[in-house]
């Protein structure tokens, strides 16, 4: 796929990917929990991962979406949205929940994500949203979960 003059390719990610994820999630303060290189899509600009999304699995067979994540340098050319599309054309278990800041909203709807109460949120997911706006980068912020059916 072609981004304005980039040679950009979208892929699941393999072993040899997984620095350069854990360093890209890391320059961005993304989520490196529970980290299974078989969960993650890549998009790479010739040999360098420019960006990267994952679905986490819970105790409870349930899927988040996560670890949303583009190189500064490459955001705002629409990577992101490819990866998400990526990821969901891949991956057919559903329900896929997310927990994300509200002004995160609109980008989601785009995909079919729809806002949902977080007790409506399976249980192990529950706490991992508990834990998230009980974090201080949380309190001026307005989390919010949704999922895709």
């Amino acid at each position: 796929m072609n981004n304005h003059g980039l040679n950009i390719t979208y892929s699941q990610a393999v072993e040899a990917d997984e620095l350069a994820i854990k360093n890209l999630l890391k320059s961005l303060n993304g989520d490196r929990t529970e980290f299974n290189i078989k969960r993650f899509y890549v998009a790479k600009d010739g040999n360098t991962i420019i960006g990267c999304i994952r679905t986490k699995i819970y105790k409870d067979s349930c899927f988040e979406l996560s670890s949303l994540a583009v190189d500064k340098n490459y955001q705002h050319q629409g990577i992101g949205s490819k990866l998400v599309y990526k990821l969901l054309s891949e991956e057919r278990c559903r329900p896929i929940f997310l927990l994300t800041s509200a002004d995160k909203e609109n980008f989601y709807k785009k995909f079919n994500f729809n806002i949902i109460y977080s007790i409506e949120l399976p249980n192990e997911l529950k706490k991992e949203y508990d834990k998230i706006i009980g974090l201080p980068f949380a309190k001026n912020l307005q989390v919010i979960a949704m999922t895709i059916k």
